[in-house]
């Protein structure tokens, strides 16, 4: 008589996702997991380009980047030109960031595996998963205060919906714009990240036209670009800075626009990994990237002087989109400022539904895939990291703990030095080669094994690449106004202090203790990723060969030598 299965196994195996047979690797994989196939690559130059545009300027974020920037002392021009620095370093730094999935057509995950481990690698993804959470909860906020102004312009009664809740956090109105534009976003999870393409030329025309039509009605209305332009402290109460401050001030500004978007240039083969061609992310990384942020950053500023000039009711600067499009509802007060606000709410909200589910449920929904391809395909993981939006409680973190966001910002401390390995492992000392197959290993076999599971190098790198930027983190969080002799002077050149210092000290590791198998790959496609042949197994070595042969082109298989 066979033994009973209990009511938890038949759930589990309910539960379990489908694994992918086709493959002799150690560990499970399942469809989303795998290096991608032809069939599963749609996304060419131009598509990157409205992705960049949604998840990269074009929304609440990209819009309020200059407000952090003007509070540092600058001026509205020294602030423009820290931002166009900085985000034209940036897309050189995304470019390399997805070199991988462009090329091997695997996660990012995955490659953190190669350089850290086959255990090591979750220490980096236990940060990708966690800041995940953390911005899908905010940019959620923000699609949801979109959503509240879209309500009110079409019933303006919902905003007596004003009871306190959360201590103050917000009303009842927040609360009930923030579930129904969580609801909004459960569909969207639904569809595989190679359907986005649509959504994504959609949302970019539609946002784009807003964000330029805004910024000529404001400064027609304003006859100008606003009292923000002319008097910056008098207008936001800041001192200017001056001279070595001014130089400190500025290399700051700098670095924290790189910090800003450090999450998304780390984990870039999420996205990459859908190019058809390795060459094809490039155009939009190299252009896109600085222009987009550019362009809607530039018009936030503009578009917040304006509004000093017209609305000098309000209290404080209108930095938000949301907020100055509520201004221009309340002062202008005829049905054609109403028509105008809720269209460009509509844009906004759009905006930040690629922000919401693209750029962070859909990663958040690969990192736990590959973490857990058992249980987790990238649609579940996306749930899972939606349904984490009232864990997080972003309401109360963002109206009442003002240093949260300036931490979490300040997550370049951690990065800078991360990435720095990364890049020292894959381009100097790999050139670009990756061993698919031991990927996909769970034991001493694997060359990405290293000493039990742990790439140690990396480790000792990333601790010394970091230990000396935590005081100026600490002085930023808790006395952001204060100046600590030499900690805050470190902390302001964090990204590319941790960068260059961990990865010199990874390459010296690797010097005084070198890496095995460096440039070794596997001698055949066995994930039919750079084309579509039958999975072969048990095949003789000869034949192993002679089919490797068959699929060795300069995009398919690029070896370091001979295998």
């Amino acid at each position: 008589m066979m033994p009973k299965i209990s009511l938890v196994s038949r759930l589990a195996r309910r539960i379990e996702v489908k694994r992918d047979m086709d493959t002799d690797v150690d560990i499970y994989v399942n469809k989303d997991t795998r290096p991608l196939p032809p069939s599963r690559r749609p996304y060419g130059p131009w598509h990157f380009v409205v992705l960049w545009m949604v998840t990269g300027s074009f929304n609440v974020g990209g819009w309020t980047t200059g407000s952090s920037l003007i509070s540092l002392g600058l001026n509205v021009w020294q602030s423009m030109l820290a931002i166009i620095i900085a985000h034209t370093f940036v897309g050189f730094v995304c470019i390399a960031g997805g070199h991988p999935g462009a090329k091997w057509h695997i996660g990012f995950p995955l490659w953190m595996k190669q350089n850290w481990g086959i255990w090591g690698y979750l220490l980096p993804m236990a940060i990708r998963v966690f800041l995940s959470f953390v911005w899908t909860a905010t940019n959620t906020w923000y699609g949801s205060q979109c959503l509240k102004l879209l309500l009110a312009c079409i019933w303006p009664s919902f905003l007596n919906l004003d009871t306190k809740l959360a201590s103050g956090a917000m009303e009842v109105s927040d609360f009930v714009a923030f579930i129904v534009y969580v609801l909004l976003c459960l569909p969207l999870m639904w569809f595989k990240p190679e359907s986005y393409k649509k959504p994504f030329l959609v949302a970019s025309t539609t946002v784009a036209t807003a964000v330029f039509v805004l910024l000529i009605w404001a400064t027609k209305r304003a006859n100008g670009g606003g009292a923000l332009l002319s008097d910056v402290t008098g207008v936001s109460g800041v001192a200017p800075a001056k001279d070595g401050a001014l130089g400190w001030a500025f290399v700051a500004a700098v670095t924290a626009n790189i910090g800003s978007i450090a999450t998304h240039m780390w984990s870039q083969s999420d996205y990459t990994r859908y190019a058809r061609k390795p060459g094809d992310q490039i155009f939009a990384q190299l252009v896109m990237v600085p222009l987009g942020t550019i362009v809607v950053a530039c018009i936030g500023i503009v578009c917040t002087s304006c509004a000093v000039t017209l609305y000098p009711e309000e209290p404080g600067l209108l930095w938000q989109p949301y907020a100055f499009l509520n201004a221009v509802r309340k002062y202008e007060a005829n049905q054609g400022a109403r028509a105008g606000v809720a269209f460009a709410s509509i844009a906004f909200m759009l905006s930040q539904f690629g922000m919401v589910v693209a750029s962070n449920s859909v990663v958040a929904g690969i990192d736990l895939a590959a973490l857990l391809p058992r249980w987790f395909t990238v649609r579940r993981g996306g749930y899972l990291t939606i349904a984490f939006v009232f864990v997080m409680q972003l309401w109360s973190l963002l109206n009442s703990a003002t240093n949260f966001l300036t931490v979490v910002g300040s997550f370049n401390v951690f990065l800078g030095p991360l990435m720095g390995i990364m890049f020292a492992d894959y381009f100097l000392l790999r050139k670009t080669t990756i061993k698919l197959t031991d990927l996909y290993g769970s034991g001493p076999q694997s060359i990405y094994w290293y000493t039990q599971g742990w790439n140690l190098r990396a480790a000792v790198a990333w601790v010394s690449g970091m230990w000396y930027l935590l005081p100026g983190l600490a002085q930023r969080a808790m006395a952001p106004k204060d100046i600590w002799p030499g900690w805050t002077r470190l902390y302001q050149l964090s990204w590319f202090l941790g960068c260059l210092v961990s990865g010199l000290i990874y390459l010296l590791f690797d010097y005084l203790w070198p890496i095995q198998d460096k440039l070794a790959v596997d001698n055949m496609d066995y994930f039919g990723t750079f084309g579509d042949p039958p999975v072969i197994h048990g095949v003789d070595s000869l034949e192993a060969n002679s089919v490797a042969e068959s699929l060795r082109t300069d995009e398919k298989i690029t070896t370091g030598d001979k295998v």
